[in-house]
């Protein structure tokens, strides 16, 4: 087969992007001809072992680098001088982005850069897949011209159709538009894929439509052998209990969630610290953390590539997943990492849990039910590493990135078959 997939700029490290880079390169060692389509790449910050290895073609801005950059998006900016500028440019900008959200960027940016990727995607591909919004206004462009079917990785659909705040105060404005062009767009999908039962309920809420599950992978091998012996000694926590949270540094990841839990334990447990591991500002949990008087308890760390973030994960004795989110990769990697795992229920990481087998789950993002979790582990050592081993077991036996990547090859073929007897 021959494959054009479309994703937004690769300029960062995230599941997304990991996702579609793994994709590619196991379709691409399968013998099947891959080549992904995006508006930017960071080929030194965008996993760069993998990115060099696949063919990627940047179809950039239709205005290029002539679009102010008051409409450019903080990610997209190429140069640590350019992204301090962006951040600290006009109080327009801060402004237009805390009224608009997300919004604020798509009709400026994102707009003409989909058209414009899907008018330039050559002709000779098999099929198009496509992945995060809206990467499905390129796919509907290309298709019409193509002729091809389109399977779109649907990791998330916007979330103006099922958060009721993305469509208050200016968002209104944008709203209509936006929710006829993605309608339009999603209608010419052959095939929706997501990656839980949650997601499926949000494609099923935004467009009516049936969609697949089929979840992605994880570097087990990588995940399962690294030591955390380094970071324990770097970091003084030799003789502590450690607690683990990794993600950006968003209110929506929940980190102040894992501090407040980490303060209710702290007064019965001496000897407990939490990791939080992400980019991002941080002044806010610093902030809290120094509230709760629990600031000697915490530490920040960045992982800068995928063999640090391994060793992170195998420092770890409990990891904390209080996320509300589609799926959660970084869940799934520390279940890799033989690591028992405590998650919020409102993930659709948490599907894949059976409780006290190789995960714990609670119901509701509360540090005093967190923190019983985490109790019962710290309480009962042959549980804990019992967990932790099923947890690998059921990765390694479910979750590799070659199994994904077989599982998208035959939907893409059962794909191909199907468009062309209707053809």
């Amino acid at each position: 087969m021959k494959i054009a997939m479309i994703h937004t700029p690769l300029v960062g490290r995230g599941g997304g992007q990991r996702q579609i880079l793994k994709l590619a390169f196991e379709l691409q060692r399968f013998g099947h001809e891959v080549e992904i389509f995006t508006s930017a790449v960071n080929k030194e910050k965008c996993y760069p072992d993998i990115i060099k290895k696949l063919k990627i073609t940047v179809i950039p801005h239709p205005l290029g680098k002539k679009l102010p950059k008051l409409f450019i998006p903080f990610e997209i900016q190429q140069k640590d001088e350019d992204i301090k500028e962006a951040a600290e440019s006009s109080f327009l900008r801060s402004w237009m982005r805390k009224a608009m959200g997300r919004q604020f960027y798509t009709a400026p940016y994102d707009f003409p850069t989909m058209i414009n990727i899907g008018r330039k995607i050559p002709e000779g591909f098999d099929i198009i897949n496509n992945h995060n919004f809206p990467s499905e206004w390129a796919a509907f462009l290309a298709k019409k011209r193509l002729n091809v079917p389109v399977v779109w990785m649907c990791n998330e659909p916007p979330d103006w159709f099922f958060a009721s705040e993305a469509r208050k105060g200016l968002r209104k404005i944008n709203w209509p538009i936006y929710e006829l062009v993605d309608k339009t767009a999603s209608s010419y999908i052959d095939e929706f894929l997501v990656l839980s039962k949650i997601a499926q309920g949000h494609v099923d809420k935004a467009y009516h439509r049936p969609s697949r599950i089929v979840r992605s992978g994880v570097d087990i091998e990588l995940l399962h052998n690294a030591s955390g012996t380094d970071i324990r000694e770097k970091n003084g926590l030799n003789t502590d209990f450690v607690l683990l949270q990794v993600g950006n540094f968003q209110r929506s990841k929940g980190q102040a969630d894992s501090i407040r839990t980490l303060y209710r334990l702290s007064k019965n447990y001496d000897r407990i610290k939490l990791i939080l591991d992400g980019g991002g500002p941080k002044e806010e949990l610093i902030k809290l953390s120094e509230k709760l008087g629990v600031k000697d308890k915490v530490i920040f760390l960045h992982s800068n590539n995928d063999e640090e973030l391994a060793k992170v994960y195998a420092a770890c004795d409990v990891f904390l997943f209080p996320e509300q989110i589609t799926w959660g990769l970084a869940l799934i990697e520390a279940m890799a990492a033989s690591k028992p795992v405590i998650a919020s229920n409102k993930c659709g990481g948490s599907e894949i849990i059976q409780p006290n087998v190789n995960g714990l789950v609670f119901d509701q993002s509360k540090p005093e039910e967190i923190a019983q979790q985490v109790k019962l582990l710290m309480n009962n050592d042959d549980l804990r590493r019992k967990i932790g081993e099923q947890a690998y077991e059921y990765v390694n036996n479910h979750l590799s990135w070659e199994k994904y990547a077989r599982t998208m090859e035959t939907i893409f073929e059962e794909a191909i078959k199907t468009y062309k007897q209707k053809i």
